[in-house]
């Protein structure tokens, strides 16, 4: 590794006028100055494009690519990769912001480890209520630990339970590792999509839904470990270029629950059954109990309303969870169910007497450091 390799950071969007300015601004003012940045255009109809040139012409570290025709996400963010000159490479947002010495200090982790497959930073979600002034929403990996190595099997084994996988995707990774897991992505989620496969999960796919937990995921088989610094602070705002896919995020119903358990199934078996073997059954396994107790739950949220469970209509997704499991996975999904029902409202209650305070969390984050005034808006 180099003294002072350079590090680009990758930009795809359609649409960012709103607030493409706020990410150019702190790629641009960070401390560590060897960077490019690399913004791939998916045919905006705004004033995106003026914004852009209006800043390249000021800094040449600016490399702006527009589209000819949409090509949506993935293909915009796997183009991005490929054009960039850096050693390192990340993505952003066009929504989001980073801290100040977010590359400096992601440039320190990979040269203090430079076996790891990348180094994940903290992601600090944010409500913008009013132009350019935030409140604070949430945070992933919030605790104020020094870089912390581990082993690619822990993350692995939680990618498919929720729990913060997504920021896999804001990882600081090599070029080439960033390339193979955006081609990864599109060659077995975009462009060969099985026959099987639901017309609306396809649809999710081309906007690159998935697309986080499965690229790290995909890096993280040619390594052993990576590196969470919480010193790095990714800010992401709500609204705006957010991945998503309504469709599975429905827990009105026993219907849409098991439907999401089977999509997310089907997304989790493009990488976990050729890549992670080992943890493709108890992912399956996972997803169906998880699925099991969130409908004993939601139930009983809904005042225990016969709607609600609607057997009927939720017959096919339920068969779609359960039709390859054997009599013991079956079985072992019912008693796992129970537990995970216990854990969760256990969880919930803790959750009343160890919130720290949204107050607290702001005066923290709220820095200049940031690009925060203490009255929580962006500020050059």
């Amino acid at each position: 590794m180099s003294e002072n390799p350079l590090v680009s950071i990758c930009i795809t969007f359609f649409g960012a006028e709103k607030y493409i300015r706020r990410v150019l601004y702190s790629c641009l003012n960070q401390t560590y100055r060897n960077i490019e940045v690399v913004i791939v255009d998916d045919v905006s109809i705004d004033g995106s494009e003026e914004i852009i040139k209006e800043y390249a012409k000021r800094d040449p570290r600016i490399k702006y690519f527009r589209n000819t025709e949409r090509e949506r996400f993935m293909l915009g963010l796997a183009k991005a990769f490929k054009l960039a000159k850096g050693d390192f490479v990340m993505f952003i947002g066009a929504d989001d912001w980073l801290s100040r010495d977010y590359i400096e200090n992601g440039v320190r982790s990979f040269k203090e480890h430079p076996d790891a497959a990348g180094i994940v930073p903290r992601m600090i979600g944010l409500f913008e209520v009013d132009s350019n002034k935030f409140k604070f929403r949430n945070e992933i990996f919030g605790n104020f630990s020094p870089p912390k190595i581990y082993s690619a099997e822990w993350f692995a084994k939680r990618a498919y339970k929720g729990i913060d996988a997504n920021v896999g995707a804001l990882a600081l990774t090599r070029k080439e590792d960033a390339v193979s897991a955006a081609d990864y992505f599109i060659e077995n989620y975009y462009n060969n999509p099985s026959d099987s496969i639901p017309e609306e999960l396809k649809k999710s796919f081309l906007r690159g839904f998935s697309s986080d937990a499965m690229s790290f995921l995909e890096i993280l088989t040619r390594y052993k470990s990576f590196v969470f610094d919480s010193s790095l602070n990714h800010f992401h705002t709500t609204g705006g270029q957010t991945q998503h896919f309504e469709g599975i995020e429905g827990r009105e119903s026993l219907s849409e629950i098991f439907k999401q358990a089977h999509y997310y199934t089907i997304i989790f078996k493009y990488i976990y059954e050729p890549r992670w073997t080992r943890f493709y059954r108890k992912m399956k396994i996972f997803l169906a109990s998880e699925a099991l107790s969130s409908v004993f739950i939601y139930f009983l949220r809904s005042g225990l309303r016969p709607y609600f469970l609607n057997i009927r209509g939720g017959r096919e997704a339920i068969h779609e969870v359960f039709k390859d499991f054997s009599i013991f996975e079956t079985v072992t999904v019912i008693l796992y169910s129970i537990s995970l029902v216990i854990y969760r409202c256990f969880k919930f209650i803790g959750k009343l007497f160890t919130e720290e305070s949204v107050y607290k969390k702001e005066s923290r984050i709220f820095t200049r450091e940031n690009f925060l005034n203490s009255e929580g808006r962006f500020a050059e």
